[in-house]
């Protein structure tokens, strides 16, 4: 019964719904309204040659039924649901097949970030395929890694897309506080305004969204904006109105409790779930 209610509440808020279809379906009533999609095939940490090519196939699936050369579709995948649990070569070899039918579609591709222990391999297996100018590399603010890791990328012209993050990390390696988190964003943020032109701020702050949009009023940088659907889909609206690119990050697939439960426990997701049912964020 308690399942039951929180796959109402929640994965009717977060997720499109079991299918290829459903996030497509979902992703159709935002890009009506001028705002972008990044569908995710929701899975992670997969050994089992099935859940991989599972996963493999619902990405394929996305790519033959989206349409060609669309600004407004993009997809993103986490690296273990492609392999690297596995290997590196199988997690390449997938991600290469991956961005090749997406080049067929000039559909973007972003590749997730996850756990800390995976920074490593996730980022050589985006560098894998960085001559591709259609692929971004998602980092994490709450690591404390990550100012270094996005000076490297930038230099090699990598496109990033940069979050908070919501995986559980010891203290040495991850900021705890949402002050510090904060505060790591708006550096990392700042570097990618004088170095970068082109990058992804993916966040639900309000404050730090339009610290954002101050800055470039300067740097005319191309900047995009994603948010979690069905969160601040509102404020989402608002932003495409008022002439920015905005997206919805829009998870799909029957995996959704190990998301949802992640979601949850981010900092600050919970009062804004809540904020989300009672204001009411459909589109």
């Amino acid at each position: 019964m308690f399942s039951g209610f929180m796959e109402k509440l929640v994965a009717g808020r977060w997720i499109a719904g079991p299918n290829v279809d459903d996030v497509i379906e979902r992703g159709r009533r935002f890009n009506k309204l001028g705002i972008g999609s990044i569908m995710n095939y929701l899975g992670e940490a997969l050994t089992d040659q099935k859940d991989i090519n599972d996963a493999m196939d619902n990405y394929r699936e996305i790519l033959r039924k989206v349409k060609k050369g669309d600004p407004l579709t993009q997809i993103s995948v986490k690296p273990t649901q492609i392999g690297l649990s596995v290997s590196l070569d199988m997690a390449e070899k997938n991600f290469s097949e991956i961005v090749r039918l997406a080049g067929e579609k000039e559909i973007f591709v972003w590749v997730d970030m996850e756990e800390s222990n995976l920074v490593d391999q996730t980022i050589e297996l985006y560098q894998s395929q960085m001559p591709n100018r259609s692929i971004g590399l998602c980092v994490q603010a709450y690591l404390r890694r990550t100012p270094q890791d996005v000076k490297n990328l930038t230099e090699k012209g990598g496109t990033v897309r940069l979050v908070k993050g919501a995986y559980t990390e010891p203290e040495n390696v991850a900021f705890k506080s949402k002050e510090d988190i904060d505060r790591n964003y708006v550096e990392i943020m700042t570097y990618l305004f004088d170095n970068a032109e082109r990058f992804m701020i993916a966040s639900h702050d309000d404050k730090i969204i339009e610290k954002a949009r101050e800055i470039n009023k300067e740097k005319k940088k191309d900047v995009w904006y994603a948010m979690l659907n069905g969160i601040r889909n509102q404020y989402l609206i608002q932003l495409q109105k008022d002439g920015e690119k905005a997206f919805s990050y829009i998870p799909f697939g029957k995996k959704w409790i190990q998301y949802s439960v992640r979601r949850m426990q981010e900092a600050g997701h919970m009062s804004l779930l809540m904020k989300s049912i009672i204001h009411g964020q459909k589109i």
